[in-house]
């Protein structure tokens, strides 16, 4: 009898799951008729505790955890309960990230199964992104050896500055890829070959017979597509986030708030407002976490992405930006806006070239779980 009272409780509660418009007070209400169905019986409890969780935030759902047995395994996959916790913990992580919605087929909301299956998902998601920056990049970037080698180049050794020794600095690194790959003009994943050539880190570091080199070398072809280059507001906070990383090396009082990406975002909600399909695929926090390991797991695209963001920053990010956004700092007070330099130009398609190359990979040839 039990089993059964809890089997239907259980079934109402991942419908409403999907059902976002019901008030506060409406859930609540709900919560109670179900927990008096039964009050005689300590079992009832099952029922109305998972309803319960979806209310706490992330650190109260991580200590419930650890307070019983039953609340574990209420937390765990394969109970549904378990996808507000692991929403909750991505989201207080991560708030400018975006993750897999939970959806159904169904039109009285998300089944039990599926609950289940998204739960497990949002685990996969928190765990490996957990990995590659708390255990894989500090055990990479603590290896000196690379960090020593980047002295040699002229645009790599900017990250021999103290202000790096943690190696946070490349998860914005990441983020900034994503966004110019997933925001910025399509023109550099299509002109001057870049449609036909594949991703490699060797043209970041010199000159060469590749996307974007081809290109300046043909002034009359390069002036008459210069404006297809330029970076619109959203686009342009790859450059906003560049920019301020690379700041963090040269000014030792340079302190901005951690993560930087999350504290230039926050800057901008507008942006973060403008919900379209490009801006949720650059905040993918599964394509980041690809990106991030695949730049942990090969040091030569660790180094030649260096490469690239100094070719870039060192000319100024401004005179990539289409117009004078007043929301970005770095456009505040800049000389030259629209007008982009020659030199900046390859290592641009060589960043948009890496994201599109690791985006087309699989989360075990970039992660390797």
């Amino acid at each position: 009898m039990n089993e059964k009272h809890d089997s239907d409780c259980r079934s109402k509660y991942t419908q409403k799951l999907s059902h976002t418009s019901l008030t506060q007070d409406e859930k609540t209400e709900a919560t109670y008729h179900m927990g008096e169905t039964n009050d005689k019986d300590i079992h009832s409890c099952s029922c109305v505790i998972p309803i319960i969780f979806q209310y706490l935030p992330a650190k109260d759902l991580l200590c419930a955890q650890r307070t019983c047995k039953e609340w574990q395994t209420e937390l765990t996959p394969p109970s549904p309960a378990a996808t507000w916790l692991y929403q909750s913990i991505v989201a207080s992580r991560w708030p400018w990230a975006k993750v897999p919605c939970l959806t159904s087929n169904d039109d009285n909301g998300a089944t039990y199964a599926e609950a289940i299956t998204y739960a497990e998902i949002m685990k996969e998601i928190y765990i490996k992104s957990q990995c590659v920056q708390e255990s894989l990049l500090p055990t990479v970037w603590s290896d000196n050896h690379f960090r020593q080698s980047c002295k040699y180049g002229k645009y790599s050794r900017w990250v021999l500055a103290k202000q790096f020794d943690d190696g946070a600095f490349l998860i914005d690194l990441a983020w900034a890829v994503r966004i110019l790959y997933c925001l910025g003009p399509q023109a550099y994943l299509t002109l001057d070959g870049a449609d036909i050539s594949a991703y490699d880190p060797a043209f970041s570091m010199c000159a060469s017979y590749s996307p974007g080199w081809r290109l300046i070398s043909n002034r009359n072809g390069y002036s008459a597509i210069q404006q297809q280059l330029l970076l619109g507001k959203d686009s342009y906070a790859s450059l906003e986030i560049l920019d301020q990383v690379m700041a963090q090396g040269k000014y030792a009082q340079y302190k901005p708030r951690k993560p930087l990406t999350a504290h230039i975002l926050e800057q901008q909600p507008e942006i973060q407002l403008s919900k379209n399909e490009n801006w949720s695929r650059a905040m993918d926090l599964e394509e980041h976490t690809k990106l991030l390991s695949f730049l942990l797991r090969h040091p030569e695209s660790r180094r030649a992405l260096l490469w690239d963001i100094d070719g870039v920053v060192c000319r100024g990010v401004t005179s990539l930006a289409k117009e004078r956004y007043e929301c970005w700092d770095t456009l505040t007070e800049a000389c030259s806006v629209g007008e982009p330099l020659s030199r900046q130009i390859p290592h641009m398609f060589n960043m948009a070239k890496l994201g599109q190359h690791v985006e087309a990979l699989s989360w075990d040839e970039c992660c390797g779980f």
